[in-house]
C-alpha cells in the first residue's frame, strides 16, 4: 500500500488492518510525488503493524531521524520485534486500535543538562562569525498521536558548553511505540537558526538513571565528540 493508501485504510478500518497483519505481511511505501526524497511519518503504519515501511533514503529530516532511533533498538542490528499487542490474535473487541481513546501507562521525565563537545566537532566560526554559539534544544516523542507532545529548552547564549537543566514530562498511552527526539539548534536572529546535532532514542530501550547521550549529523552519522548529559526517569500509571 502506498502511504496515501494507509492513511485512508485507517480511517474505517484501522483494525481489520492491524488483524491482517498479524498473519501477512504489509509493506508501506512513499507517494510518488515526494520528488525531493521527503518522507512521511512512519508510525502510521508501525502503529498497524506494517512490518516494512519503505523510506526514501537520500533526504534527511525529522521522519528519517526517527526511523533511524526506532532501529537503534536490539543492538541496532536492523530488526525490530512488534510489540506483543500487535502480534497477540486476541478478539476482535479486544484489537489494540491507536485510532481509538488510549489512557496513559507512564511518564517519561527527561532532564537535560548540559551538553559539549561541538567545540571539537565544529569550527570556531560553525554557528556564529564574531561570538559562540547561542544553543536551544528541542525535546519532542514522536509515536501514536496522543504522545506526541514537543517541548523547547530556554537559549543559552555565547557558551561552546551549554547548561540547561530543565526538566520535560512526557505521558505515554503507547511507550513501545515511542521515539524519544531530541534536536539542537544554535538560535540565529537575522535567519535560520543552525543545526547542531539531533539524536532518536527508542523509549521501550530507555534505562532510568543519567546518561552521556551522543549526537548525529543531518544524515545519521555521530559527531566524535559531541555529548549531551540527560537524565532519564519512568513514573508508572498503571498497575
Amino acid at each position: 500500500m502506498s502511504e496515501q493508501q494507509l492513511e485512508s485504510a485507517i480511517k474505517t478500518h484501522g483494525k481489520d488492518i492491524i488483524k491482517f497483519t498479524q498473519k501477512n505481511i504489509l509493506r508501506i511505501y512513499p507517494k510518488g510525488t515526494r520528488i525531493f526524497s521527503s518522507n512521511y511519518n512512519p508510525f502510521v503504519g508501525w502503529a498497524h503493524g506494517a512490518q516494512m515501511v519503505a523510506f526514501n533514503m537520500q533526504g534527511t529530516g525529522k521522519h528519517l531521524w526517527t526511523m533511524q532511533g526506532m532501529f537503534r533498538a536490539n543492538g541496532g542490528c536492523g530488526y525490530v520485534k512488534k510489540p506483543a499487542f500487535l502480534l497477540a490474535p486476541d478478539p476482535e473487541d479486544d484489537l489494540f486500535n491507536p485510532s481509538e481513546p488510549l489512557q496513559p501507562q507512564k511518564t517519561l521525565k527527561v532532564k537535560i543538562y548540559q551538553g559539549d563537545g561541538w567545540h571539537l566537532d565544529f569550527p570556531p566560526t560553525a554557528f556564529d562569525r564574531y561570538s559562540p554559539p547561542d544553543f536551544f534544544i528541542k525535546v519532542s516523542i514522536a509515536g501514536v498521536r496522543p504522545d506526541e507532545l514537543k517541548y523547547k529548552t530556554r537559549t543559552v547564549t555565547d557558551d561552546w558548553v551549554p547548561s540547561w537543566n530543565e526538566e520535560f514530562e512526557f505521558p505515554l498511552t503507547v511507550p513501545d511505540l515511542a521515539v524519544l527526539r531530541i534536536q539542537v539548534y544554535d538560535y540565529d536572529t537575522s535567519g535560520k537558526n543552525d543545526f547542531a546535532g539531533q539524536t532518536c532514542l527508542p523509549v521501550a530501550e530507555l534505562k532510568s538513571g543519567i546518561r552521556a547521550v551522543p549526537l548525529y549529523n543531518k544524515e545519521g552519522t555521530p559527531y566524535k565528540h559531541t555529548r549531551l548529559l540527560v537524565q532519564f526517569n519512568f513514573e508508572n500509571l498503571v498497575s
